[in-house]
């Protein structure tokens, strides 16, 4: 346990240093995932759930689950505009951050930055919470560790964001155990998210 708390305190100071220097986040974010694959792929003494490979429900799945979460941020979206809170401002501003702009940033996107959130939030760190303290308390754990690892944005709607997701990819990965799975439902969301309809009309 002490290991996996200094492995979290790690992940979080590297997204903390990642955020803060917003003229360098493309590339120090990609560093800190990689760094975190890395991490959790020479834990020698941790045992990750044997994950099959795809299958075209597993594809399948990715696809409507990314599609339907983006469905729920959008409508969260549109009920924000409506509300008489100042809280649209944070949803422009995280745009400004890591909204792509080049082609290297999409490439970054697709090969480390979605996979390696994956394979180490859920596949290793969430996995721990699970064998720990069980499929329910394990995946709400690992929602709760990897929004909080967001809060040093300042952006109370990305932790939000980050909660919300992390319990659906949490769940997704804990139902099938397919890494596959929650990559293509992650990569389908920020997709929708990102470059087929942004969220900063």
């Amino acid at each position: 346990m002490k290991k996996t708390l200094i492995v979290v305190a790690l992940a979080n100071l590297l997204l903390a240093v990642s955020f803060s220097m917003t003229d360098y986040f493309w590339i120090l974010f990609p560093i800190s995932l990689f760094s975190l694959i890395l991490i959790s792929l020479k834990d020698k003494k941790y045992t990750p759930p044997n994950d099959r490979l795809v299958t075209f429900n597993d594809c399948l799945y990715g696809v409507v689950t990314g599609t339907i979460l983006y469905g729920v941020f959008l409508m969260t979206y549109l009920i924000l505009k409506v509300l008489p809170f100042p809280l649209i401002q944070f949803v422009e501003e995280l745009y400004l951050i890591v909204g792509p702009s080049t082609w290297w940033h999409y490439l970054a996107l697709v090969l480390i930055i979605i996979p390696g959130e994956e394979v180490f939030w859920r596949r290793y760190l969430q996995s721990k919470m699970v064998v720990r303290y069980g499929p329910f308390v394990g995946v709400i754990f690992g929602a709760c560790l990897y929004s909080l690892a967001h809060i040093w944005t300042g952006n109370p709607m990305l932790v939000a964001a980050a909660a919300t997701a992390g319990v659906v990819w949490g769940g997704l990965y804990v139902w099938k155990y397919s890494l596959p799975l929650v990559i293509i439902s992650h990569l389908v969301f920020d997709l929708w998210l990102l470059v087929i309809f942004p969220l900063n009309f």
